[in-house]
């Protein structure tokens, strides 16, 4: 029971779109956005969900028409989602070192 990664979809952060890779015939992936602009997507929508994060506590605060909950909810989203970027980088900076400890 296997599916490939382009059925499973982006279920894991918050506002980040897919990255919308194709399969092609032969089996691989194709046409997709670089690696780096995957991550330099995501650390912007991280961004973007934390200003709105900001802008629902100052409009909680000023007695704007939301209510605690959406308010919980949009800090609740920017908190997950800065906490993927962390474990991202953290990953990304041990495979680094791990490839740099290689023996050639």
């Amino acid at each position: 029971m296997t599916s490939s990664i382009s059925q499973i979809g982006n279920t894991f952060l918050p506002g980040i779109p897919p990255v919308g890779l194709n399969e092609n015939s032969t089996g691989g992936v194709s046409g997709g956005l670089s690696f780096k602009d995957m991550m330099l997507q995501s650390l912007d929508n991280v961004n973007q969900l934390q200003v709105q994060s900001d802008q629902a506590i100052e409009g909680g605060l000023l007695g704007e028409d939301i209510t605690q909950a959406e308010v919980f909810s949009s800090i609740k989203k920017a908190d997950l989602a800065l906490r993927m970027m962390v474990q991202m980088r953290n990953k990304l900076l041990e495979a680094y070192n791990e490839i740099q400890n290689m023996q050639l």
